[in-house]
């Protein structure tokens, strides 16, 4: 569970949207490690590349945690978000603040 330590560029992740616009794929970033980039290249979010794209945000999905940036391992908050609001719906029928792991 450890991370590669790399990150895709804007160019490269303008080319990801591009794909899975044409082939209608949804795309799940994991960004938990957003904030944890010591060297080139820069991380840039999803978020970022499609504001200026012409693409469907609703195939767009991205995932963060605050236990790995903020240095929180026994807080156990993952957050979820979606352009999509069917996607949204479904996750906060799924979320519970009371489960322990």
């Amino acid at each position: 569970s450890n991370p590669l330590g790399t990150t895709l560029d804007r160019d490269t992740l303008e080319s990801l949207v591009e794909f899975i616009n044409q082939k209608n794929i949804h795309l799940v970033c994991d960004e938990i490690y957003a904030a944890t980039v010591f060297s080139s290249p820069t991380f840039t979010c999803i978020s970022e590349v499609i504001q200026n794209m012409n693409c469907n945000p609703n195939l767009i999905h991205i995932v963060y945690s605050l236990s790995k940036d903020m240095g929180l391992p026994g807080l156990r908050v993952g957050i979820g978000y979606s352009y999509n609001d069917d996607v949204g719906e479904h996750r906060r029928k799924m979320s519970s603040f009371g489960l322990v792991s």
